[in-house]
């Protein structure tokens, strides 16, 4: 697998919702440590909550990414 993203906990879950529901598989890491040391920076720094997929859909998630990043997908708050 094959890091894609990595923000906040909250970014991070909406990164990984617009993915799934465009039929990528996701896998979460360290999605734990932001809840048991939130203030930690060894454990990730700011982002430490990370995205990864798999080779072959590397490029369709960076598009779907990219489309996020400038507004396209308009989650509700």
């Amino acid at each position: 697998m094959v890091e894609i993203f990595r923000g906040s906990y909250i970014e991070t879950m909406n990164i990984k919702n617009l993915l799934e529901n465009n039929g990528i598989p996701v896998f979460i890491a360290n999605e734990y440590m932001v809840n048991i040391q939130p203030w930690s920076v060894s454990a990730g720094g700011n982002a430490p909550v990370l995205l990864k997929v798999l080779e072959k859909d590397i490029a369709d998630g960076k598009k779907i990414i990219d489309s996020y990043n400038q507004g396209e997908y308009n989650l509700p708050v």
